[in-house]
């Protein structure tokens, strides 16, 4: 009898080391077993569990955490494009930091307004085919260059911005 007993408190103890990790859900449908450090504006660094050494995952690629407590905490929404009917749903931001751990998907030229910088030069119908552009391209973030403080008088430029996405 002592040895079933015994037997039986060592089997759930072993389930309770297995399932002792944080879970980390990715947007690609993976899951990592570690242990979750800390959380950043822009990444979140964790511990694996058969590593001593941390690893960094950027803030964008993660869906959520399941803490071993059983607390789930939802750290970004994954945004679905599927072409270009999806372009309203592209995100557009001057903050490169929220693009940390997404991958580059191209570039896109785009006309930019009379002298300024950044996200307030463009046109309504210039910004539409920018995010057509990047929904066509699979992305679903575009960075542009915030205001940095200089003045051009060119009637209009040509300005560059990145497109990301999974």
């Amino acid at each position: 009898m002592n040895r079933y007993l015994f037997a039986i408190v060592i089997i759930f103890s072993s389930f309770s080391l297995v399932h002792g990790q944080d879970i980390i859900v990715k947007h690609n449908g993976s899951r990592l077993d570690a242990k979750v450090n800390y959380i950043t504006e822009s990444m979140i660094v964790y511990t694996e569990a058969e590593s001593k050494n941390s690893s960094k995952l950027g803030r964008a690629e993660v869906e959520k955490i399941i803490y071993k407590s059983g607390r789930i905490e939802p750290i970004t929404q994954k945004v679905e494009v599927h072409g270009e009917e999806d372009w309203h749903k592209i995100i557009l931001t001057s903050n490169p930091l929220l693009v940390v751990g997404l991958t580059k998907k191209g570039e896109i030229k785009v006309k930019s307004g009379r002298q300024r910088h950044g996200m307030a030069n463009f046109e309504s119908h210039d910004l539409e085919k920018m995010k057509k552009q990047a929904a066509g391209m699979g992305a679903h973030v575009v960075v542009v260059d915030g205001y940095d403080g200089r003045l051009e008088f060119d009637k209009q430029k040509i300005e560059t911005v990145a497109a990301y996405g999974y």
